[in-house]
């Protein structure tokens, strides 16, 4: 694996949330979801929880095609700026692989666990109806382009997967 790669998924296993820009017949759209990185399989593959109905998972194309990024919060530094552009199609997680997923998922987000199991107040029980109610989609990336400042200003590279 090259050096590239492997700052790659350590940058995707230190982050936590992926951006789905999607289109509709209303225009434009962009959605923050969290996300569970496997990068034990190539290509790498992206995990996250959503509802069926929510805007950026109707919106998509029948073939899942999707548009996501990554992005490191900016501390003041331009060196620091670290992003990911990818595309790739999104498909919901068979059933047979849900309870693997979730436990994968549960483990590095377990505050949303807690909510699903355990709510302490009525907005959390409503939330965490709405997370159990949710799937688990999959992004299978086609094409990254990771910018690492860190490097240099204006590093990129690219990968076609």
């Amino acid at each position: 694996m090259s050096k590239d790669r492997r700052k790659f998924y350590t940058f995707l296993c230190e982050e936590s949330v992926m951006t789905i820009a999607s289109a509709d017949a209303c225009g434009p759209w962009s959605a923050p979801v969290l996300y569970v990185a496997d990068i034990a399989v190539d290509p790498f593959t992206l995990y996250f929880l959503s509802s069926a109905n929510s805007r950026h998972i109707q919106s998509l194309p029948v073939d899942g095609a999707a548009a996501l990024s990554i992005y490191s919060d900016y501390d003041g530094h331009w060196q620091s700026i670290r992003g990911a552009q990818i595309y790739g199609t999104i498909t919901q997680v068979d059933p047979l692989h849900e309870a693997a997923i979730a436990e994968r998922y549960f483990a590095r987000f377990g505050e949303i666990k807690a909510l699903i199991d355990s709510p302490q107040t009525d907005q959390e029980t409503r939330i965490g109806a709405a997370f159990d109610r949710s799937n688990f989609y999959r992004v299978t990336p086609s094409f990254v382009r990771f910018t690492n400042n860190g490097d240099s200003f204006a590093a990129r590279t690219e990968w076609q997967l």
